[in-house]
């Protein structure tokens, strides 16, 4: 499990903790039905809000996240096409290497074949 998903995991317990422990709280203390109802209106704006400010803070790390992995996903496309253009003209170069000793190599056998006689 990645650190960030633990830390997610643990700040997410701890609200639902926190908004159990609270209601909890309200609901065993000796208070009208109207008081009561307000702490509850209260404690679930606050949650709500609570939530909200999280779901914010998600949405921008993931929307930074996104933009840092396109970044070097287009960085890496770019290096490896690079790469593959160095790999790509150093077989060419090879090959016209190994073409020329080849026909050089052709020329010395056939005056070879020739100061010989055959």
């Amino acid at each position: 499990m990645s650190r960030e998903h633990s830390s997610n995991g643990v700040l997410l317990g701890a609200i639902v903790g926190g908004a159990i422990g609270a209601i909890s709280a309200l609901l065993f203390a000796p208070k009208s039905g109207a008081h009561l109802r307000e702490d509850l209106s209260s404690k679930f704006k606050e949650i709500s809000e609570k939530t909200k400010d999280i779901a914010t803070a998600v949405g921008q790390n993931t929307k930074e996240l996104a933009a840092t992995v396109g970044q070097n996903t287009k960085e890496l496309a770019s290096n490896i096409k690079e790469e593959a253009g160095d790999l790509v003209d150093h077989a060419k170069k090879s090959n016209q290497h190994i073409m020329e000793s080849f026909s050089t190599a052709k020329e010395d056998v056939k005056d070879g074949l020739a100061t010989s006689g055959r």
